[in-house]
């Protein structure tokens, strides 16, 4: 029934039946700390399978197959692709699905949750293609006959959204992400009517006057922070123990932008309740280790990232450097309707 809230939870309960009745055929990779991965893992109607070795995995294609089909359904071999290593290179090995064969990377790129993988197993050529996407939509906004502050507006909410997930899937690092906000700063400061001399300071930073424009290298940051947490913190243990390695570079890592906040935390509950005031030791609210109940939910509720800020805060303490106030002066924040409320390229 369409949109029946029950189906997708149906689908999800069967497709797990035949992965639990399907995986005890070949067991997963054994890693060098001693996990030992899964040979099958799903997302909705999207199943992957890792082996070790060709028969293990014509062996589990093959009881695949047999619970699908008694599942009432069916894979489809032209949507289906494999990757096969040996030894560290790509070879072209062959696997069939009722008697159909599986097209391997060499012959088409792959695309899993977004991310597409090709026969050089590395993330070049598509940071080259995201970037070249990036410009070719940057000129479609640009020659719209809208006003700056509408085209400004295109780009915020309708393509920086979709520039987030690729940044966190692929290798990019932080040069990188630098490249792409200058040159979407570029455009930013042509549609405000802004000199091409402002720095991106100016243009991003909270300070004394600040516009309601997120940087892209502070999202970036912060999406690579997000799934630093997300694997570090995560539920599972397999994810636990196989975090990989995050590549941003050497300028800039998530990890250690993770560990500061941490250390913060961990220091206040080594610290535990001190005196505050006048009122003696013992008054107020006693809190609990935050630490302790970040390592129980299996998250990282005390620490948080956003868009605005330099990466990571912890518990209202901001881990880098902000611009100081001068002198008296308040700072003034420019909202979305302020900017709407301005006249064509003019920002007072």
């Amino acid at each position: 029934m369409a949109g029946c809230t029950i189906s997708p939870l149906a689908f999800v309960m069967a497709m797990e039946l035949v992965m639990r009745a399907s995986r005890w055929v070949g067991g997963g990779e054994r890693l060098k700390s001693g996990l030992r991965l899964p040979p099958t893992r799903a997302y909705m109607d999207d199943m992957t399978i890792i082996t070790t070795t060709k028969p293990c995995t014509r062996r589990l294609l093959q009881k695949l197959q047999e619970n699908t089909e008694w599942a009432r359904m069916e894979f489809k071999p032209s949507k289906s692709h494999s990757i096969s290593i040996i030894k560290g290179k790509l070879t072209a090995e062959q696997f069939y699905i009722s008697g159909e064969p599986i097209p391997t990377v060499l012959e088409k790129p792959i695309k899993s949750l977004g991310q597409w993988y090709n026969a050089d197993l590395n993330d070049t050529w598509q940071l080259e293609l995201l970037r070249q996407n990036l410009v070719d939509v940057l000129k479609w906004i640009n020659n719209t006959a809208l006003l700056g502050k509408l085209k400004l507006w295109c780009f915020q909410f309708g393509l920086l959204p979709r520039l987030l997930w690729p940044l966190t899937m692929y290798e990019v690092s932080l040069n990188h992400a630098n490249r792409l906000e200058r040159l979407v700063s570029s455009y930013v400061k042509k549609w405000l009517g802004l000199p091409k001399c402002l720095s991106s300071v100016g243009l991003y930073s909270d300070g004394i006057l600040s516009l309601p424009i997120p940087s892209l290298v502070e999202e970036f940051k912060c999406t690579k922070v997000r799934l630093e947490m997300s694997l570090t913190d995560s539920w599972d243990p397999i994810v636990r123990g196989t975090t990989p390695t995050l590549a941003t570079g050497r300028k800039w890592t998530p990890a250690t932008s993770v560990l500061q906040p941490k250390s913060a935390l961990r220091h206040c509950d080594v610290v535990g309740h001190v005196q505050q005031g006048r009122g003696g030791f013992g008054l107020g609210a006693v809190t609990t280790g935050i630490c302790n109940r970040m390592s129980k939910n299996g998250g990282g509720g005390g620490v948080s990232t956003g868009g605005n800020s330099q990466t990571c805060q912890s518990r209202g303490t901001t881990q880098t450097g902000s611009l100081g106030e001068l002198g008296e002066c308040g700072k003034r924040g420019n909202s979305q309707s302020e900017i709407w409320g301005m006249e064509s390229n003019r920002l007072d």
